[in-house]
């Protein structure tokens, strides 16, 4: 089952349920960044002005003290009293412009006299000297000392008349305090500021966004069958209307697609079911039951590429004649089924009134070519066989060229005149042809869906079934019945084909005149397999009706059936190189109380009956690894041979005494 997305949107400020609360806290990111690298930028570029603001107050309280002094160095001077450093220090004790700031007092040499705190004493001696360097220079002035994270600034001037020099140093505390005001009120503003854009983002992107949620629940919509679900009325020329128009698109194309569709399923049902009635018409027309009669074998089967075919069979017969025919119109599919049954239907309307094969032939082409304004053609054999006479007359128009099977059990190609389709000229002279026909002889017929059989390799290369394997099969099963060749050779050609899709129509037509010669041996069944252990469940099947056929018990069915899917199995699995294709065939005959099993497969040589005897008495771990099949398998059977045939098959016959 699909899962159904989550559609259920809040408009809420959960990063995780909301893209305008993502998109409104990335742009309040970036305005507080641009915002905070204005400032520093602005504190940057003003440290200067700053400096100067800080040292104007510095200089103001150090000049005045200077001047203090001065004029107290005067008044004692006029008053003939001397003053002493003490004095001058109680003056310098005043000058505090800030809380974080000390002063020094130095002789003009840069003698160290005065320090208001022990911030001086815990300086490092180069910075200790720096500064008394300064102040012993005799300059007025500022200078940044202590540089890095207390950088701070030295004010320095001498008073010469008093012979010292005084100096007030500010810290970066004090330096940074003209920044406070600015900062706390740039906070407030910047705070204020991003909750007011948080706001107007907040509430626009809504807007933009809140047609994508109704698109979203269009979606959902139509998705669930309403091809009429309402879509957002958008005012903006934008992508948004953009979007709206593709969803409309997209509605009417629906509509439209699922019309077109369902007036197309509705065809093609019809046609099917059409297809299917004329199927079942067509294998309605051709006969499914056989005549049962001592002088007699015939057997038919008709397998159609697609629903109908082209192929076609029949026969009829009338004072001891049999008239047969086999038939392959041109084409495919519901034409040549209708020309199918058009010459299926003069066939049987003229083979009562025509004796002769070249008679019946020639009225079939005349009634076709005469109304023929397609130009489909058919190729036909058409046969009559005399059981009284044993004599064979027939015609052959442009059809494969049947096997002949002699009483003796040789199989060669029928000897046929060409001669042309039926259906191409009208006034054509089709030529017959005569032969004996003694009891035991016997005809295979057949359309090209049986030679032409394809299998495609992996490789793309193709192979077809051809008439080489048409002979082989017909020779080794010439004394078998009629069903039993025609399953053999399909059987066959299931495999050969192994699941490629044919594109021709599968028509075999067996004819035996009389019985064939005792051989003292019952009749025997044949299965042919892919080497593929999923056969193995095939051969179950074909085994036990085997046994049922010949009254064999269940519990001796069960164990025989053990030794032959052992042999089976082994020649599944080692008989041929891994990826390679192969089959396997199994003739089953019962006769003179004996069961013989024959497993033929043309893999690599390998003679069981040569492998040593299993020690089955030893320990476990002192037993050779294998054996124990063939083991199986002696112990069962009665007989066990192996033989390489000169045409390079592995021949493994089993035999077993049976009690009915």
């Amino acid at each position: 089952m699909i899962e159904q997305p989550n559609f259920e949107y809040k408009y809420d400020l959960a990063f995780r349920k909301s893209f305008a609360a993502r998109l409104s806290f990335a742009i309040l990111v970036i305005a507080a960044g641009v915002f905070l690298a204005a400032m520093i930028a602005y504190l940057y570029f003003q440290q200067e002005q700053v400096k100067v603001e800080t040292a104007m107050k510095a200089r103001t309280q150090l000049h005045e003290g200077a001047t203090q002094m001065l004029l107290l160095a005067a008044k004692t001077e006029a008053e003939g009293v001397t003053v002493g450093t003490e004095d001058y220090v109680n003056i310098l004790k005043d000058v505090q412009p800030y809380k974080n700031s000390f002063t020094i007092m130095t002789d003009l040499h840069g003698e160290l006299l005065f320090c208001s705190n022990d911030a001086m004493r815990q300086l490092s001696s180069p910075d200790q000297d720096k500064i008394l360097q300064i102040m012993g220079s005799g300059r007025k002035g500022m200078e940044e000392v202590l540089k890095g994270k207390d950088l701070s600034l030295l004010i320095h001037e001498p008073v010469e008349d008093c012979g010292i020099a005084i100096a007030v140093v500010c810290s970066r505390v004090d330096i940074l305090s003209a920044y406070q005001p600015l900062i706390l009120y740039g906070a407030i503003a910047f705070i204020l500021g991003l909750i007011v854009l948080f706001a107007c983002c907040a509430f626009a992107i809504y807007r933009m966004v809140r047609p994508l949620h109704q698109f979203a629940d269009s979606a959902m919509s139509i998705a669930e069958g309403n091809l009429d679900a309402s879509l957002p009325v958008i005012h903006s020329e934008d992508e948004l209307m953009q979007l709206r128009n593709s969803f409309e698109h997209m509605q009417n194309a629906l509509k439209q697609h699922i019309n077109d569709l369902q007036t197309t399923t509705a065809s093609k049902e019809r046609l099917q079911s059409e297809l299917t009635i004329a199927h079942d018409i067509q294998m309605g027309m051709i006969p499914t039951t056989f005549p049962h009669r001592e002088d007699l074998d015939l057997f038919a089967s008709m397998t159609p590429a697609k629903e109908v075919g082209g192929d076609l069979y029949d026969f009829i017969i009338e004072d001891d004649q049999l008239f047969f025919i086999i038939g392959d119109v041109a084409g495919k599919g519901v034409p040549a089924s209708l020309y199918m049954a058009v010459t299926r239907t003069l066939f049987r309307n003229l083979a009562g009134n025509y004796q002769s094969a070249a008679n019946i032939v020639r009225e079939m082409n005349h009634a076709i070519a005469s109304t023929n304004d397609s130009y489909i053609f058919v190729t036909i054999f058409v046969g009559v066989l005399d059981m009284n006479t044993h004599y064979l007359t027939y015609c052959n128009a442009a059809h494969n060229a049947p096997v002949m099977i002699s009483a003796e059990g040789e199989c060669s190609l029928l000897e046929v005149d060409t001669n042309l389709p039926i259906g191409i000229e009208d006034h054509y002279q089709y030529e017959e042809q005569r032969m004996d026909f003694p009891p035991g002889s016997a005809l295979l017929l057949y359309t090209d869906g049986l030679t032409e059989a394809m299998y495609f390799a992996s490789d793309g290369s193709r192979k077809l079934f051809g008439e080489d394997r048409v002979l082989h099969d017909v020779e080794k099963n010439n004394k078998a019945s009629a069903m039993e060749v025609i399953d053999f050779l399909k059987q066959h050609v299931n495999v050969f084909a192994d699941g490629t899709e044919q594109g021709d129509d599968l028509t075999i037509l067996f004819v035996r005149h009389g019985k064939t010669k005792e051989t003292g041996a019952g009749p025997s069944r044949r299965i042919i397999m892919k080497n593929e252990m999923t056969e193995v469940g095939r051969l179950r099947t074909f085994f036990f009706s085997v046994c049922r056929e010949n009254d064999i018990d269940d519990d001796t069915a069960k164990t025989l059936n053990l030794a032959l899917e052992e042999s089976v199995a082994n020649v599944i699995g080692y008989a041929y190189p891994k990826g390679m294709r192969g089959h396997v065939e199994v003739t089953a005959n019962v006769s003179d109380g004996k069961l013989t099993l024959v497993i033929k497969d043309h893999g690599m040589p390998f003679d069981p009956t040569q492998h040593a005897e299993v020690d089955i008495e030893a320990e476990l771990d002192e037993r050779v690894i294998g054996g124990l099949g063939i083991h199986l398998i002696r112990t069962i059977m009665d007989t066990v041979e192996y033989q390489r045939t000169e045409d390079g098959y592995n021949r493994l016959t089993l035999i077993k005494k049976i009690a009915k």
